[in-house]
């Protein structure tokens, strides 16, 4: 009976923590509204400076998986490049070591129970009286969180110390090494937390449950297995996910095997050397030294590391262009044609890197199924977004350099020209998005439940749908001048409002002029942007109306439907 009880003080103490840790990350990533993940995708350009920002940012946040997955959404955006993510995901690894340091250090030399329910009923209540949203209830939320996270520390050191009272501990300390660091492994795996095994192998520690080799091998055990996350969190993401999940595994497979291998057999050498008697600090000297080793190794190799890296999950190559590789420009009437189409494939995918720029699903513009599938094709997701956008360009350039080859009249070489220029249009509308992409990253990132109205989502749906409709449909003269006007003013109409918006809500605080200028300068280059478009459409229109208007190039037409 005895026994049951304190395995079920152990379970209540663990969940208790990983909740009140749990609160306290959502808290604090609360208050930072998202500035912390700004910081982030500013200050990653420099290995070291990537590295630092991963540490600082971990200890601040006390989750080396929130940063993993926060870098994998950025890296995936293309926001930013793999070398700098490589190295954020390396100093998360150090940074997770400073949740040991204060344990140890006040932790375990304090009557936490004492401390903890204090502090956790007098956040409790500050947070009932706090506004529903404001600062003031996330700052109690956190000491809440901080309060429970000290209360199940407390209830998992009573109950382990307990634990040898309860049964016979002696065979929990002779435990092969390697048996520690799948325990360390596994659990974290499970719980998906390496600070929660930290903690669960120092309350061991002190309780005399293990030695201190042995909860090294736990604490190496839950490097490992802390790279759970990063793996789970790229499987079904793109190639550059799936390479920074394979760079974490490997940074702590190998970082891991030097500690388990070497430093542990020379642990208690190495801490008789410095003087160090408390096998607490032992073991969180421990921790943060082969993190340490582990970049002093790493940082210097980061970019070619990163390099060999993009050898693998390479996506299959896509046929450039659709149509001009299958048509001889010797053949003007059939050159033509092909480039009739392929200024089409060029409208479409233009639209379609605007659409996941935006986070607009092809599937709500409510399209026919023919024209749905039609943009759904242009949509190549294992690809990131920066290649489909070089994509589109090289397309470009390869009409154009089609286009010099094709002997055509004087006629005929106007038309050329004109499809072009709507070619041109198309890909500076996509261009202008890509410019402010890492804005409309941080807008989703910091204000999540705002941006769908912050972008006006639900009009701009209505605009590409329009849009989408004259690309891939033929009109008559007059309905497609009704729809171009219409999108002219309904993009102008949104601008303008839009603008009207951000100023009321941002424009009176002298703490949000950065949100200001962010959301001002999105709002503007979307404008250009949709401008673009329209300006591409309006020359696709006239190029239908000029062929329909000779009956000889009418089949033309009819072949690029």
């Amino acid at each position: 009976m005895e026994v049951t009880s304190t395995v079920i003080n152990l379970l209540l103490g663990l969940g208790i923590f990983l909740y009140g840790m749990q609160t306290l990350e959502q808290a604090l990533e609360s208050l930072g509204s998202g500035r912390v993940k700004q910081w982030l995708g500013r200050a990653t350009d420099r290995p070291l400076a990537s590295v630092a920002s991963g540490t600082i940012i971990t200890a601040i946040l006390q989750s080396s998986s929130m940063v993993s997955l926060i870098v994998l959404a950025f890296a995936s955006a293309g926001v930013i490049p793999l070398f700098n993510a490589v190295g954020v995901i390396l100093g998360a690894n150090l940074g997770t070591t400073f949740t040991g340091w204060i344990v140890a250090t006040i932790g375990f030399k304090l009557d936490l129970e004492s401390l903890a329910l204090p502090i956790f009923g007098l956040a409790a209540l500050a947070q009932v009286f706090s506004p529903v949203v404001s600062k003031r209830r996330a700052i109690m939320s956190a000491v809440a969180g901080l309060g429970l996270l000290l209360f199940g520390l407390s209830l998992m050191k009573d109950s382990v110390s307990n634990l040898p009272k309860s049964i016979h501990g002696d065979w929990l300390s002779d435990l092969n090494l390697f048996v520690y660091l799948l325990i360390g492994i596994g659990m974290t795996a499970l719980i998906q937390s390496s600070s929660a095994m930290t903690m669960i192998a120092l309350t061991a520690l002190n309780a005399d449950i293990v030695s201190l080799s042995g909860a090294a091998a736990i604490v190496v055990g839950a490097d490992i297995g802390t790279t759970s996350t990063t793996v789970l969190g790229s499987l079904r993401g793109q190639a550059i996910a799936k390479r920074l999940a394979l760079a974490h595994l490997i940074y702590n497979l190998s970082v891991d095997s030097l500690a388990f291998l070497i430093m542990i057999p020379l642990l208690p050498w190495l801490l008789g050397i410095l003087g160090i008697s408390d096998p607490l600090y032992g073991l969180v000297l421990f921790h943060t030294s082969f993190n340490f080793l582990g970049l002093f190794i790493f940082i210097p190799i980061l970019k070619p590391f990163s390099q060999w890296l993009e050898s693998f999950f390479v996506e299959p190559k896509l046929e450039l262009t659709q149509f001009l590789h299958r048509t001889p420009s010797s053949i003007p009437e059939a050159a033509r044609v092909a480039l009739l189409k392929e200024l089409r494939h060029v409208l479409l995918m233009s639209l379609s890197l605007n659409l996941r720029n935006l986070k607009i699903k092809p599937e709500h513009l409510k399209l026919p199924k023919d024209d749905e599938e039609r943009l759904l094709s242009t949509q190549v997701t294992e690809h990131s977004f920066e290649e489909r956008y070089q994509d589109l360009k090289k397309l470009e350039g390869k009409m154009n350099q089609y286009a010099r080859n094709i002997d055509s009249t004087a006629d005929d070489n106007a038309l050329v020209i004109r499809a072009l220029n709507c070619a041109r249009h198309a890909v500076y509308a996509a261009k202008t998005l890509k410019d402010i992409r890492q804005d409309l990253v941080r807008v989703r990132v910091s204000r999540p439940k705002d941006c769908e109205e912050l972008l006006s989502i639900a009009a701009l749906e209505v605009i590409f749908r329009r849009c989408s409709d004259l690309t891939q449909n033929q009109h008559k003269q007059h309905f497609s001048e009704q729809q171009l006007q219409f999108l002219k003013d309904k993009s102008r109409e949104l601008r303008d409002q839009q603008r009207a918006r951000i100023i009321q809500e941002y424009g009176l605080s002298s703490e949000s002029y950065d949100d200001l200028a962010t959301l001002m300068n999105i709002n503007q280059e979307l404008w250009h942007s949709l401008s673009n478009t329209i300006e591409a459409l309006e020359l696709w229109s006239v190029l239908y109306r000029e062929i329909n208007a000779h009956p000889t190039k009418q089949n033309a037409l009819q072949s690029a439907g």
